[in-house]
């Protein structure tokens, strides 16, 4: 590890992301939200915090993210239940034509999490789920340039799992300035009707309003 280094508000940011909101983001993802699209000085940046300890690089065999401009589905009380083979077609038919291929990801340290708060990590407990993991952090990103409060208010499923024992763990929670959840927020990768369906009655139940991605 080489001497102490300067952190700037953008490696701040980053590093907190990775503790706090998200698993695991791409070079890509870092490059295009924190870099303008520039690989070469991203990478650079994010070996210097690789040597002082904060990130670390770990390969990954996954999907690329498609865009994601808008949930697939919106629910609260009182609206109409969403058609669930049409959202599960619009889920599975996003990946018809991406393959799965090698990606370079990076994770937050242990000493990151101590630093900042959040969840110990220093390895990707499964990285068989990397494209969901992913398909998550672009829905963060998303929230993060079109609804920043969102973003700032978003609590990932591994800071609130101690919460949830016995319950199914969604994505992500929105939460209010008293902590109570004020949406559910999850990516729905690949889910078919019956996984949809499940989510949903899952939210309806608990009266929780919900977004999936």
């Amino acid at each position: 590890m080489t001497g102490v280094i300067r952190l700037t508000d953008r490696d701040t940011e980053i590093v907190q992301c990775l503790v706090q909101k998200v698993r695991l983001l791409s070079q890509r993802q870092l490059a295009h939200h924190w870099w303008e699209g520039d690989l070469a000085n991203m990478r650079r940046r994010m070996n210097q915090l690789v040597d002082y300890g904060l990130v670390a690089r770990v390969a990954v065999q996954a999907r690329s993210t498609p865009e994601l401009n808008q949930p697939l589905a919106s629910w609260q009380q009182g609206d109409s239940v969403p058609d669930f083979g049409q959202v599960a077609f619009r889920c599975q038919d996003r990946w018809r034509q991406r393959a799965i291929r090698p990606c370079t990801t990076w994770i937050a340290t242990e000493k990151a999490a101590q630093l900042y708060g959040g969840v110990r990590r220093g390895e990707l407990k499964q990285p068989t789920q990397a494209t969901h993991d992913l398909g998550v952090a672009a829905v963060w990103l998303r929230l993060r340039s079109v609804a920043n409060e969102w973003a700032q208010a978003w609590r990932s499923e591994d800071l609130l799992a101690h919460t949830r024992q016995g319950e199914k763990l969604p994505d992500a929670f929105i939460v209010g300035p008293d902590e109570q959840v004020m949406w559910v927020i999850e990516f729905g990768g690949g889910y078919n009707a019956e996984r949809v369906a499940a989510f949903h009655q899952d939210c309806a139940q608990r009266g929780l309003p919900y977004q999936l991605w």
